[in-house]
């Protein structure tokens, strides 16, 4: 196992810097100090080759720019869509940034689009960290998030959160990372196979914020229990997903016991022979396919561009504006006490 850190470029005139661990079966992560993000992950084929089966820039203030898809980012302090841009704790009203109509979208953008410090580095970890002070963004508590990196010898790359507040307050961090494990710049994920260990997702309206209600995966669209193609139906109308967009949804897993690690996801692609497996010990993922991002023009790495449907996140996370469900799984930060979450992304072939 090794590491190595590079100069990566500037954002605002602020220097990023770029920390890649290898292990011992050639599998590489490289990771961004801006946004304490996923900037590519290669790992080989059936035939062992490696390819890098993450999205994503080769400057890096391409990665600011949220048209482009928060590509390979941590997400908070509040990840996912706030209904009306407002949230109560105990009587007291919050209000936070409507970045993205009348609604907040991850925190607003603020943890994404930053520097992030460097607490710590080893053969096979980096550890990332960021301070938001009391009321930032309209968020309660003077905040800290740190997000540690793991890479193993058996291709799991560990993400394990950790939050400390002065005040009692939400978080629901993520990593925005999209994924294309055939590593071809010339395809989508359509074709890429996707399980979803859920039976339930949580309704949206016509702008699909959350109404609270949950439903049933079975006989729609949205079924993913058995693993099939993820462009077998995404063009398919239903109520839940805006026409031309595809998927963009809240899973509700299995496994709602929060702090437990359970199998959320399974993607495919048979082709390559990659397979990921993605775990999480929160009740929810969101299946993001870049239905939102240009059929083209946009950046990327190389030949590679952060374009429509070329590459889908899974998102680890709780359900989408759960601070404002009581019926949905959730727990606060209690001021001075230590939240923590875990995600791994474990990676072999089929």
């Amino acid at each position: 196992m090794s590491i190595e850190k590079k100069y990566f470029g500037t954002v605002d005139g602020k220097a990023v810097g770029l920390y890649t661990l290898t292990n011992k079966n050639d599998m590489s992560v490289s990771l961004m100090t801006l946004g304490a993000g996923v900037q590519s992950v290669k790992v080989k084929d059936k035939g062992g080759n490696l390819g890098d089966v993450v999205l994503g820039f080769d400057e890096p203030e391409h990665y600011v720019n949220p048209d482009l898809g928060y590509q390979g980012l941590t997400v908070g302090r509040y990840a996912n869509r706030i209904r009306d841009a407002k949230f109560t704790i105990d009587g007291a009203e919050y209000n936070t940034p409507k970045n993205q109509g009348t609604w907040t979208l991850h925190g607003g953008g603020r943890f994404s689009f930053n520097i992030w410090s460097v607490d710590e580095t080893d053969d096979n970890s980096v550890t990332f960290s960021f301070f938001s002070p009391d009321i930032q963004d309209g968020f309660p508590g003077n905040f800290t998030m740190r997000v540690k990196y793991t890479l193993t010898d058996d291709n799991v790359l560990c993400i394990d959160y950790t939050v400390n507040s002065d005040k009692k307050t939400v978080a629901n961090p993520t990593n925005h990372t999209y994924f294309n494990l055939s590593a071809d710049s010339g395809e989508t994920v359509e074709n890429h196979l996707l399980q979803v260990n859920a039976d339930y997702f949580t309704e949206t309206d016509g702008d699909q914020l959350i109404t609270g209600e949950l439903s049933e995966v079975k006989g729609t669209m949205m079924d993913f229990t058995a693993m099939h193609k993820i462009g077998d139906k995404i063009d398919e109308p239903f109520r839940a997903v805006i026409d031309g967009v595809g998927y963009d949804n809240n899973y509700c897993l299995y496994n709602t016991e929060i702090g437990k690690l359970s199998q959320a996801a399974v993607l495919v692609d048979e082709k390559s022979g990659r397979k990921l497996e993605v775990w999480t010990d929160l009740p929810g993922i969101q299946v993001y396919c870049g239905g939102w991002l240009a059929r083209d023009g946009n950046p990327g790495k190389g030949d590679s561009k952060v374009t429509y449907r070329r590459g889908i996140a899974l998102e680890t996370q709780f359900y989408p504006d759960a601070l404002n469900h009581p019926n949905f799984p959730f727990v606060y930060v209690e001021a001075g006490k230590e939240f923590k979450t875990l995600t791994k992304y474990k990676f072999s072939l089929v």
